[in-house]
């Protein structure tokens, strides 16, 4: 059997992807890839590789993990090198973890490639530092999904720590059940946040508001957006702004 590689293709940019998960691209048999990734970055994959499709999205599932995994066992029982492409990083609710268990599980090399997160990178795009002196000592990183796309909002009690900066990643389907959750807990209503949608991309564009109008900011956004939430959000501003990537 040959290697198999986990491969964190970051946020879209090709630009951003790492050396070495360039040249994996460029490499193996066969590729795997995601709904998110993007068609700048599969233009590098040169045409004699097999690509096959196995992307998720809100509503439609093309493949099930099941079939995934086992799309991989019979790529491998070939002794051919596959490469799963995975946005963002693939241990950052990304199902790396169950994918690499599976794969150890069945004695298969496996290697998996870093990539950088959005839940790191599209706040740094959007010029929003998670941490910075007087604003934020800590930051979370958090999902409103669980499994089986059940609501998770546990960590909504985030919201009322001092100094901190939360990440919620695909959280704009969310945000009418965040802002009831919040309600509950007496979140004050003008908490900064800000939405960032397409991070990295030519399309990326930028929200920044309060809990309060949090809702109707989010309806001019796209998938994948992220939340952001804490006083870093206005650092550099005291006002709502709209903007796009240049």
């Amino acid at each position: 059997m040959k290697q198999v590689y986990l491969v964190g293709c970051g946020l879209g940019d090709p630009e951003l992807l790492t050396l070495k998960a360039y040249k994996i691209i460029q490499s193996v048999d066969v590729i795997l890839y995601d709904n998110l990734i993007s068609d700048e970055i599969m233009a590098l994959v040169p045409q004699k590789i097999e690509k096959i499709y196995v992307g998720k999205k809100k509503g439609y599932h093309s493949k099930s993990q099941k079939d995934i995994n086992n799309i991989i066992l019979h790529y491998t029982s070939k002794n051919l090198s596959v490469a799963r492409l995975k946005s963002g990083d693939p241990f950052v609710f990304g199902r790396g973890a169950e994918e690499l268990l599976f794969l150890l599980k069945r004695g298969i090399s496996t290697e998996v490639i870093p990539g950088i997160s959005s839940s790191i990178s599209a706040p740094l795009l959007a010029n929003i530092p998670i941490t910075a002196r007087n604003y934020a000592s800590s930051f979370s990183v958090v999902s409103p999904h669980s499994k089986g796309n059940s609501l998770n909002v546990e960590w909504v009690d985030l919201l009322k720590r001092k100094n901190h900066t939360i990440i919620v990643l695909m959280g704009l389907s969310r945000i009418p059940e965040i802002i009831n959750e919040a309600n509950k807990l007496n979140i004050e209503r003008n908490k900064p946040c800000a939405i960032i949608s397409n991070a990295s991309r030519p399309n990326q564009k930028i929200v920044k508001t309060t809990l309060e109008k949090l809702e109707e900011a989010s309806q001019q956004m796209q998938r994948p957006s992220i939340l952001v939430f804490g006083d870093v959000v206005n650092i550099f501003t005291d006002e709502t702004t709209v903007s796009s990537h240049p």
